[in-house]
């Protein structure tokens, strides 16, 4: 079920209209994640009927901790480069998926220090721009390369019918905004500055 609620106030402060809180938005999540070689750290999620209505059903992530409650502990993780580049992998998602409402409970942290991203219903927004290009300072280099060949079609037949046509054309203007700025990165610092 699309859940459609005219205006929403979002946590940032900033409102959006034609507001949309779709399950949809987890399974095509899911898809794209496999399409980059990302399904490590995004929940297998399908569609299911319960009681004629239909949802997504994710596999449960036995989290210890979410990155709001490792930050309020002030915990540190035992190797501070595999978590950087975790958080990296999480931050180009993000930028990819333009996810209008990301917050802190949404990044479950396992006891073994993996990171997972969950929640996806308020990304897939229509927009072209990157919303915090900031954000992006390291990318895998395998992932960097999925993301430069990454396809429309392909795209749109991995996620149909989760996401429209319109949500795909925008995705891949950010994909395009994504790898531009890592190549910008790149010719500043160096691969060896930017890509792992």
């Amino acid at each position: 079920m699309n859940i459609y609620k005219g205006v929403e106030q979002l946590t940032n402060g900033s409102t959006e209209i034609s507001f949309r809180d779709p399950y949809h938005y987890n399974i095509a999540a899911y898809e794209l994640a496999r399409l980059l070689g990302l399904s490590d750290m995004v929940s297998v999620t399908v569609e299911r009927k319960w009681r004629s209505n239909s949802g997504a059903l994710s596999w449960w992530i036995r989290s210890k901790w979410d990155e709001g409650m490792r930050r309020k502990q002030g915990l540190e993780p035992p190797d501070v480069n595999a978590w950087n580049r975790e958080v990296s992998k999480v931050r180009v998602f993000d930028e990819l998926v333009y996810d209008t409402d990301p917050n802190l409970t949404n990044v479950l942290i396992s006891e073994d220090w993996r990171v997972w991203r969950i929640d996806f219903t308020r990304a897939f927004r229509t927009y072209h721009d990157l919303r915090r290009p900031q954000n992006l300072e390291q990318c895998d280099r395998q992932v960097l390369e999925k993301l430069r060949k990454l396809d429309y079609d392909e795209v749109l037949g991995k996620t149909k019918p989760h996401l429209t046509k319109s949500e795909v054309k925008a995705l891949i203007a950010r994909r395009d905004k994504i790898v531009a700025y890592f190549g910008k990165l790149i010719a500043q610092k160096g691969e060896g500055g930017v890509l792992y």
